[in-house]
């Protein structure tokens, strides 16, 4: 649970269920409609973007851990943070278990969004980065065009996924839940002072942890021919850095690795240092 995740319905273009259509403004789908507002937060660019960056959040988080970027990226890109079920403006949804059924999604709305032909970005975050490798694999398969740079935070390698313990014990209950909330940390005190917060927030948790322990890759991984950029946070607890690296051996677009000074939750903490080298990329590939 990160401390910018909120357990609050986030607004969403023009309407919140999926039986509604949202039409975006200040994009280059300005005359289309995009199905799906309820799975997307969305923060225009001014006029035309440079290009579109989407984001997949972590575990026990939604689409809000990504609002304080809004504030922090360029004015020319477009930010569209992907929203998972069961949490914010969904949480009357069941959320995912496994990573098949979170990637499915995630492809159908990403393929409706990327109709427009802007170029687009991903970063995914500890289980969103693990999605993000997933999904950009799915769409390049489908027949979208590739990422202008693949990011991922807080995740190691798919070679090294045999090398790591599960998040959750079998069988567990909800103190074991609450014991791996505080051992991620980012957690306000406030939160498990507030039994009625908890009920909301441990059963996603909960089926997150579920699909990122589930998670069994493809080996030898699928080579990632965008550029790829992986962060570590020295003071990761629940991450290896060293497994972050790795991904190294996957790239055949160029590479590159930053450690930083930081704990698991560096997407809010670090958010800077994160955004410069990701819109850095972006640019770089945008001009090529």
């Amino acid at each position: 649970m990160d401390r910018h995740a909120s357990t609050q319905p986030a607004r969403v273009g023009a309407g919140t269920g999926r039986s509604r259509r949202a039409r975006m403004t200040g994009t280059t789908m300005s005359d289309a409609v995009f199905p799906f507002p309820d799975r997307v937060l969305l923060r225009s660019a001014k006029g035309r973007p440079l290009y579109r960056l989407v984001c997949l959040h972590h575990a026990g988080a939604g689409a809000s851990a990504y609002a304080p970027w809004m504030s922090r990226l360029p004015q020319d890109v477009e930010l569209c943070a992907v929203r998972l079920p069961g949490r914010e403006s969904r949480m009357g949804q069941a959320p995912h278990r496994s990573p098949a059924s979170a990637v499915a999604e995630v492809v159908e709305t990403l393929e409706a969004l990327l109709t427009d032909g802007l170029p687009w970005a991903l970063y995914g975050h500890s289980m969103g980065g693990l999605l993000a490798y997933e999904v950009q694999a799915a769409l390049i398969a489908r027949g979208v065009r590739p990422p202008l740079c693949l990011a991922l935070g807080a995740t190691g390698a798919p070679q090294r996924r045999a090398a790591v313990p599960p998040r959750l014990p079998q069988p567990y209950g909800r103190a074991d839940l609450v014991d791996v909330l505080r051992s991620y940390g980012g957690t306000p005190q406030e939160v498990f002072e507030h039994r009625e917060l908890l009920d909301l927030i441990l059963p996603v948790l909960a089926a997150d942890l579920t699909l990122f322990d589930s998670y069994v890759p493809v080996l030898p991984p699928a080579p990632v021919r965008c550029p790829l950029l992986a962060f570590a946070g020295a003071q990761d607890s629940m991450v290896e850095a060293a497994d972050v690296a790795e991904w190294e051996a996957c790239a055949t677009g160029g590479f590159e690795y930053r450690l930083l000074d930081a704990g698991h939750f560096f997407v809010g903490s670090h958010a800077d240092e994160v955004i410069t080298l990701l819109d850095a990329s972006a640019r770089a590939a945008v001009s090529v």
